[in-house]
């Protein structure tokens, strides 16, 4: 997923839209926006990370009730937790508002994966939907932490909690769901979470840099070993279709912007990144053993400006003889370069080489 494109209001992308510079949203901005979304889905959940929030939450909240929908309401809770809550409400779709100055909208399906590219631009160039005769009910519902972090708990029973991993998270909600698993001090294994809680990278003293990549390639090679079929997503790192050559497991790919597998979709390491992790290291000496038999991944992304945007080969995945190039619009006049391959120092010469073949494009 990529860029696809702007409004009035929003650029959106990767199944979440920002208000575009100099923008301010309203509440009569939102509730429209609620009233256009009320036109995809019948049931809705919609959170937001602070009380700053909480203006813009309810009037998208009105928007949609104004259309005969329901709307379940999460105030002041974290992405991780509003996300596991979705399918538990029943809702069809969830609406998270984050953001510090650029609001940023993140938007779920029940399945708890991001809209699709096609879905979101539908949904951004869309009307909003006529008032109903009869206003749909807002209920405020549970920030669902405590059920998030009990559930995790529970699939992890018999593990001697805390388990010995530092915690480096800049979002102090995100990192106290961390800390109920780990002991937030340890030098030989760090996790790194990003500020949402949706992605993590590691640091082993003896493994040194663990990609988010990495971590998501070890688990699925666990589930393989348990004799489970796994299900990734069509860009994820070819070093996953290395490891099945090799007997270990053979992945199927698929694409998120089609009709996910409900395999894939039962799959919660795909959008749980705490969970894969307390399964990863809960027993440390397995995670350790089943680093070792991994194939090195590494991956370099670049950003590029460019002046002309519609001669550039958006969209396509080219192989090398060392690894693979993914280019991807990433703004109105910017191209993304994810170059994957079996060394940082590869994926990085990659990244070079397209850079310069893309700015030779672009001056002639």
């Amino acid at each position: 997923m990529s860029y696809s494109g702007e409004n009035q209001y929003f650029s959106f992308r990767d199944g979440f839209c920002e208000s575009l510079p100099n923008v301010t949203l309203t509440s009569a901005v939102m509730s429209e926006f609620g009233r256009t979304l009320s036109g995809f889905f019948s049931r809705f959940c919609a959170g937001c990370c602070g009380f700053s929030h909480t203006p813009l939450l309810y009037a998208l909240c009105s928007g949609i009730s104004e259309c005969g929908h329901d709307v379940f309401v999460c105030e002041n809770t974290d992405l991780p937790s509003f996300r596991f809550g979705i399918p538990l409400l029943s809702a069809d779709c969830g609406v998270f508002i984050s953001g510090n100055g650029t609001v940023k909208i993140s938007f779920f399906t029940n399945n708890k994966f991001p809209f699709s590219d096609s879905l979101l631009t539908r949904i951004m160039n869309g009307k909003p939907s006529e008032i109903s005769e009869k206003y749909g009910k807002i209920t405020v519902s549970t920030s669902f932490c405590n059920i998030y972090v009990n559930n995790i708990r529970d699939t992890a029973k018999g593990t001697d909690f805390p388990i010995k991993a530092g915690i480096s998270c800049g979002n102090r909600a995100v990192r106290s769901i961390w800390l109920e698993f780990f002991s937030g001090e340890d030098e030989k294994l760090i996790f790194q979470i990003s500020d949402d809680g949706m992605r993590v990278n590691a640091y082993s003293e003896k493994y040194g840099f663990i990609s988010f990549e990495k971590l998501t390639l070890a688990y699925s090679f666990m589930l393989a070993q348990s004799g489970k079929t796994v299900f990734l997503p069509q860009n994820f790192h070819y070093g996953a279709d290395i490891s099945g050559e090799n007997g270990k497991f053979s992945a199927v790919r698929f694409s998120p912007e089609l009709k996910i597998p409900d395999e894939a979709v039962n799959q919660r390491f795909l959008n749980d990144p705490l969970f894969m992790c307390v399964q990863l290291t809960k027993n440390t000496d397995r995670f350790y053993s089943v680093l070792s038999q991994l194939p090195s991944i590494s991956s370099a992304k670049r950003e590029l400006a460019v002046n002309s945007i519609d001669i550039m080969p958006l969209g396509k995945t080219i192989n090398e003889d060392n690894g693979r190039i993914i280019i991807s619009r990433s703004g109105k006049n910017r191209i993304s370069l994810l170059a994957q391959s079996l060394s940082a120092e590869t994926a990085s010469e990659i990244c070079s080489s397209w850079t310069e073949k893309l700015r030779e494009i672009d001056t002639n």
